[in-house]
This record gives structure tokens, C-alpha cells and sequence, in this order.
């Protein structure tokens, strides 16, 4: 079994012959965040691609640009929803003064990521690089939660994974999923502050018409990098 520790650096080969990466390396790099649970952290990574076919040097990867694992709304940073001590208008305004970088669109941009489950189906060709402190991706987004909107991968679908979040937002090929996080935000935003003003006291349970009714989008059409 690998034990992985922060700061380790492995690679591994892209063996698909149809992939124009072919050849190539993907960088795996192990992190954790102070923020996470022992059991979240043990399987939280960071990814890059190699820039080609050589295998990759521990001195050049501090240069290599991280893959973009996950594209969400500004409205990501009010999850998850406080519970019923709290009106979201008291969360917002805890939240408002916790600082993150959305591009121009109101996007954040996450590159932390978690393998799940971590030793099963490890790949048997995953090399060693080294273990070497890297700079951080600048104005990474990552959640509040631990579990909040990341990244998930197994090892046995890892390349392709890492290839189509790299093809989707490194090169901003598509904009679907950032669009479906802020419809959700705003849903579950629109919900939260609905519920606020029931009175669960007169509902019956095993009637949700009320509150299935309370959902509401109120988001608009916004041009962005992903078209």
C-alpha cells in the first residue's frame, strides 16, 4: 500500500493511444487543508499535466500549470446553508467578509480535489517523482466544507477524469456545469429563505407541496468565459 504524505509527487503515463496526451504525464501532487477532517485530507490531491512525453523532472513541475477540477458560481462560497439558529440574512452577512477571487463572470475556479476510495485499484505504474513543496494555484476557490462541491476521482478512471476537466476548463471548452451550479445555488438560496417563514408547526409532513412549490430561479443570462 502507497502512504502518501503531503507534498509527494508522483506521475502517471497516459497510455490511451487515441488521446491526443498520449505519451504524457499526469502530475499527482498530495495536499490537505487545515480546514478538513483527518479522513477527508488523507485523500486530497492536486493534479497537472506534463508539457511532454519525457518523464517528469521534480525541479520542472513547480512550472506546470495545476488542472481546474472544478468551476462554480460565487454563490458557492454561502454553502452549505446554516441550519434553522440562523437566518440566511445573518449567515450572508458572516460570510460577506470571507474573501475569494471570482473571474469577471462571478466564477471560482477549485483545483483540490479528493481520490476516493484512496488505496483500492492504485495503478501499478504510478511513479515516485519526489516530494518538494510547490506553490499554491493562485486564487483557488476551495469549499468551506469539506463536504462542499469538489472534485471526486477514482484511480481506475483518473486519466480520463483529469484529461476532460482539463479539456473542459483549463481550455474553457464548456460552460454547463458552472451555469447548473448557480441554478442550484440560487435554488437552494431561494428555499432556505422560504423556509425561514413557515411555521413547521402547521405542516404535515407527508405533504411537501408547500414547500416544493418554494423553489424558485431568479438568475439570469450572463456572458461568460465557457461559451
Amino acid at each position: 500500500m502507497v502512504r502518501f504524505k503531503d507534498n509527494d509527487i508522483y506521475a502517471l503515463k497516459i497510455k490511451d493511444k487515441n488521446s491526443k496526451y498520449y505519451g504524457k504525464y499526469i502530475i499527482i501532487i498530495k495536499c490537505s487543508y487545515e480546514g478538513y477532517s483527518k479522513h477527508i485530507n488523507k485523500g486530497i490531491f492536486r493534479f497537472k499535466l506534463s508539457k511532454d512525453k519525457k518523464s517528469p523532472k521534480l525541479e520542472e513541475i513547480n512550472s506546470l500549470e495545476y488542472v481546474i477540477t472544478q468551476v462554480q458560481h460565487e454563490l458557492m462560497k454561502y454553502m452549505p446553508l446554516p441550519g434553522a439558529n440562523i437566518t440566511f440574512k445573518e449567515h450572508k452577512k458572516k460570510i460577506d467578509k470571507v474573501v475569494v477571487f471570482p473571474d469577471k463572470y462571478g466564477y471560482l475556479y477549485s483545483c483540490i480535489s479528493e481520490i476516493f476510495p484512496l488505496n483500492k485499484n492504485i495503478p501499478k505504474d504510478l511513479i515516485y517523482v519526489g516530494n518538494i513543496i510547490l506553490d499554491l494555484p493562485k486564487y483557488e476557490y476551495i469549499p468551506f466544507s469539506e463536504y462542499g462541491y469538489k472534485g471526486m476521482f477514482k484511480w481506475e478512471n483518473i486519466e480520463n477524469e483529469i484529461i476532460n476537466c482539463y479539456e473542459l476548463f483549463n481550455l474553457k471548452k464548456s460552460k454547463e456545469v458552472a451555469e447548473s451550479r448557480k441554478r442550484e445555488m440560487l435554488d437552494l438560496i431561494e428555499f432556505h429563505k422560504k423556509l425561514e417563514k413557515i411555521d413547521f408547526s402547521k405542516i404535515k409532513f407527508d405533504d411537501e407541496e408547500e414547500i416544493e412549490d418554494s423553489l424558485t430561479y431568479v438568475g439570469g443570462e450572463d456572458e461568460d468565459p465557457f461559451e
